[in-house]
């Protein structure tokens, strides 16, 4: 402040410092040098930020790049891990999953993403006696890619591969096993893999009991599954909202509403995390139990965990109309217009089935008429309710009325709509109907399985159109679907009745060039053809290389 006192009094006093001779240093003037001192000042401040920037930026990178030695020490240290671990009874920890051992990981998932899983085994059974030992993490990918496409087999047959080899299972390995022990309903096999778990000191997780109740709840053996249930609460310390959910939707549908009850209220006890969807199925379930107002308790519970949306209205009207009390169910469409909720067309559906199911069909058909005054435009689901009240009932001509304004009001039918009006046509023996039904639904982007076009296959070669069987199963090949040992029963029989079986192993020896085959059917028509090397001479099949290798262990 002082400095620029002075350098003010000197301006308006017109008064400058004396300034000195040639020959000595020149003076600066007052206002210059506070100026440069300025200057430095900022200087220095702006020297600092940008060395604060650059030390940020260097930390920043030192916390996302590994150090290169880490990088280069990847191979013997994955190497060390692999054989310590030989002699342990502990799982491989994930860090053993780097380098060459994860180069490997990477390229046996390709093979799995690309459905080559029989590659993908003997890759990862010839590397188990190489330098790079695969790690557990790579056979639980093969195993679960097995397990998904469902061969069990297989995948038992690699799991004791993984025990003979000498590596470690962890509880993947575990919850894979048993659950494709349970996909086969082999509960002796299912409960000696759980016994294997306590063995290997391991927790089961909630998983591991999700896969046993399953296959109870596929046997109706719903005592069993709350004892799995209770032990899972005691060994995981709970369970979580989808166990739950499950669970109880697995009572519903085998009507052991008790057991759903008991759950029901052990969740409320808990404190547990509701979700829509268990509400709703407790309440058709204790509908159709015909216990009326423990629905309605589950209903009026629902506002205690969350505002209740045209779900839960829905499965209350439900509940109603099929207990042929259509008054109550209005009511509660009423109760949704007072919450400002409005209806959609699953609502409507559910009263127009109230009115089918008491042969009120003219009834049905108002309420139809009038979703559109009230706002609500009309779905699949709307007009799937008539068509099956008109196909069953034999009006044709309403279902063909109906079906065109469908699609002239540009209501996209769905796979249902498609299904009814294929199996009706053909029951009727409108075969070139059906056929151009089907033909739509495929363009539309519907895919069938193959058992349906094993369906079709078998109707035209019943009717004697062979060619059109032909055009289906080549458009069923192009679509993405592989034929089975079905489709190649089917067509066998159905051209071997008119003398012409040649021409189906022909057609099937070239999808079996292109592998458009299925595993099973492979097999049984002599595995592909071998591939030759560069030499010209042919490779060696899997199943050789793969006996090589069992040899080996």
């Amino acid at each position: 402040m002082g400095a620029y006192r002075r350098l003010i009094r000197a301006l308006t006093t017109h008064s400058f410092l004396p300034i000195r001779t040639i020959q000595e240093e020149p003076l600066t003037p007052l206002f210059a040098t506070t100026w440069t001192r300025g200057m430095r000042m900022v200087a220095t401040s702006q020297a600092a930020l940008d060395a604060a920037a650059e030390r940020r930026r260097r930390k920043r990178k030192l916390r996302i790049e590994p150090p290169l030695n880490a990088l280069q020490r990847n191979r013997d240290y994955a190497r060390r891990e692999a054989m310590s671990n030989r002699n342990s009874k502990l799982p491989e920890p994930i860090n053993v999953l780097v380098g060459e051992r994860l180069s490997l990981h990477n390229r046996i998932q390709t093979l799995c993403r690309a459905g080559k899983l029989e590659e993908a085994t003997l890759g990862v059974k010839h590397a188990t006696y190489s330098n790079c030992r695969p790690t557990i993490f790579t056979f639980n990918s093969v195993l679960g890619n097995l397990h998904r496409a469902g061969q069990h087999d297989n995948a038992v047959a690699l799991y004791k591969f993984i025990k003979q080899a000498g590596v470690i299972p962890n509880l993947v390995t575990y919850n894979i096993v048993l659950g494709t022990h349970c996909e086969r309903l082999d509960l002796e096999a299912s409960f000696d893999m759980l016994k294997t778990i306590y063995e290997a000191e391991m927790t089961p997780s909630t998983v591991t009991f999700n896969h046993l109740m399953k296959a109870h709840f596929r046997l109706n053996k719903y005592e069993e599954v709350m004892r799995l249930f209770r032990e899972m609460l005691e060994k995981c310390h709970g369970a979580d909202p989808p166990t739950y959910a499950a669970t109880i939707e697995g009572f519903v549908k085998g009507e052991a509403m008790h057991q759903a009850e008991e759950l029901y209220l052990e969740m409320r006890r808990r404190g547990s995390i509701f979700s829509e969807p268990v509400f709703c199925n407790l309440i058709r379930g204790f509908f159709k139990a015909g216990e009326v107002q423990k629905a309605l308790d589950v209903f009026a519970f629902i506002p205690e965990k969350f505002e209740p949306t045209v779900m839960s209205y829905n499965a209350v009207m439900d509940g109603f109309c099929k207990a042929d009390r259509m008054q109550e169910a209005f009511e509660y469409l009423e109760k949704m217009g007072e919450r400002n909720i409005s209806p959609n067309g699953a609502s409507y559906a559910v009263l127009m089935s109230g009115y089918i199911g008491r042969g009120e069909l003219q009834e049905a058909e108002r309420l139809f008429g009038s979703m559109v005054a009230k706002g609500c435009v009309p779905d699949a689901v709307v007009y799937n309710t008539l068509l099956d009240k008109y196909l069953r009932e034999g009006m044709i001509a309403d279902v063909e009325r109906l079906f065109d304004e469908m699609v002239a009001e540009r209501r996209d039918p769905d796979e249902v709509t498609y299904t009814m009006l294929i199996d009706e046509y053909s029951k009727l023996g409108k075969l070139d109907e059906a056929l151009k039904i089907f033909g739509r639904m495929i363009e539309v982007g519907f895919k069938p399985d193959v058992a349906v076009y094993n369906k079709w296959f078998g109707v035209l070669c019943k009717e004697g159109k062979l060619e059109e069987a032909q055009k289906l199963v080549q458009a069923m090949v192009e679509g993405g679907q592989k034929a089975d040992v079905a489709t190649y029963d089917v067509l066998i029989e159905g051209y071997g009745n008119e003398g012409r079986a040649e021409e189906v192993k022909n057609l099937f020896l070239e999808f079996l060039q292109k592998g458009n085959l299925t595993e099973e059917l492979e097999k049984r028509l002599g595995g592909k053809p071998q591939e030759t090397n560069v030499a010209g001479e042919a490779k060696p099949t899997m199943q050789a290389a793969e006996a090589k290798v069992e040899a080996a262990v």
